[in-house]
C-alpha cells in the first residue's frame, strides 16, 4: 500500500516552533502576520468522500486546503507567476506518487488512492485526512513571506505535520533562495553561526558530535536547508521531523538576525536596505 508522501556550553533555552504532532488533531500554527503590501484573499478548497463505516461516522477522506491568492501588488505577469509558485511550493510537500499540477488534481489523486486501498482491503475503514493551511506572515514592498502547514493522516502509526517557509520576489514572482540574498561564499560563515544557534537550542556542547545526539547531517557537518522565510530583519529556518533526525527528536526552528550578518548581504537583493 502506498503511503501519502508529505511529506537548530551556550544558552539554556530551546527554541523549537510548536509542539510535535501527538495525534491526528494536533496542528502547528505559523507566525502571526506582519506588514502590509499586496492585496490577497484566502482561497479555500474542501472535499469529503465516503461515508466510512466507523463509530464516529466521519468521512473516509477529508481534504481542506486554504492558501493566499494574490490579487494586486505586482504586474499581471508577476501575479500569475507568484500564484503558480505559491501552489507549487505546497504541492512539493503534498502528493502521493507524482507531483500534481494543481490542488484539484491533488484532491482527486487522494480520493482515488483511498478507493484503491479500500478495494484491495474491503474491511479497511480508517479515515484519511489532509489539511493545508497557508498564509502570508510578512510583507515588504519587494517580497512576501508565506508559511504553510501541511498535515496528513493516512492510517499510519501517527500523523505527519510539516511546516514550509518561503519568500517570494515581487518583481519576478519566484521563490527567493539564499544565493539571491547573500554574497557568494556566504555558506561557511552562515552555517557556522547557525550551528551555534542549533547547539544552543538543543543544548549540545561543542565537544559533542551531532551524530552522537541522534542527528544525521551529511559528513556530520551542520548545514542549513532551503526551508526558510524572511521575517522582518531575520531569516527563519525550519527543519521538519525526519529531516535531520528521527521523529522522536521533533522539528526545529532557527532564527538568524540579518543585522548580525550585514557583511554577507548581496547588493541589489531585496534585503539590501539592511546594509544601511
Amino acid at each position: 500500500m502506498k503511503k501519502l508522501t508529505l511529506l537548530l556550553v551556550l544558552g539554556l533555552f530551546a527554541c523549537e516552533f510548536g509542539d510535535k504532532a501527538k495525534d491526528n488533531k494536533t496542528r502547528e500554527e505559523p507566525p502571526a502576520f506582519q506588514g502590509t503590501s499586496v492585496e490577497y484573499e484566502i482561497a479555500r478548497l474542501e472535499k469529503e468522500g465516503g461515508p466510512c463505516e466507523n463509530e464516529e461516522s466521519k468521512p473516509c477522506v477529508e481534504v481542506k486546503i486554504s492558501y493566499p491568492s494574490i490579487l494586486k501588488g505586482a504586474s499581471k505577469v508577476v501575479l500569475d507567476s507568484l500564484n503558480r509558485n505559491i501552489q507549487s511550493t505546497i504541492l512539493d510537500y503534498a502528493f502521493i506518487s507524482e507531483k500534481p499540477d494543481n490542488f484539484e488534481s491533488l484532491i482527486g489523486e487522494i480520493q482515488e488512492e483511498y478507493e484503491s486501498v479500500n478495494e484491495e482491503f474491503p474491511s479497511y475503514n480508517t479515515p484519511w485526512q489532509l489539511e493545508v493551511s497557508a498564509d502570508i506572515i510578512y510583507q515588504d514592498s519587494l517580497f512576501i513571506s508565506i508559511a504553510s502547514t501541511i498535515y496528513s493522516f493516512t492510517g499510519g502509526a501517527h500523523p505527519n505535520s510539516y511546516q514550509v517557509y518561503r519568500s517570494y520576489d515581487l518583481t519576478t514572482g519566484k521563490a527567493l533562495t539564499l544565493s539571491d540574498l547573500l554574497d557568494v561564499g556566504y555558506e561557511l560563515d552562515l552555517n557556522e553561526a547557525a550551528e551555534l544557534e542549533f547547539r544552543m537550542a538543543k543544548r549540545i556542547p561543542p565537544s559533542r558530535d551531532l551524530d552522537d545526539e541522534g542527528y544525521f547531517f551529511e559528513g556530520n557537518r551542520f548545514k542549513l536547508n532551503s526551508n526558510f522565510a524572511i521575517m522582518n530583519r531575520s531569516l527563519l529556518f525550519y527543519f521538519n521531523p525526519y529531516e535531520i533526525g528521527p521523529y522522536a527528536l521533533g522539528a526545529t526552528e532557527l532564527e538568524l538576525k540579518l543585522t548580525d550578518y550585514v557583511k554577507l548581504i548581496k547588493d541589489g537583493s531585496v534585503i539590501e536596505d539592511l546594509k544601511n
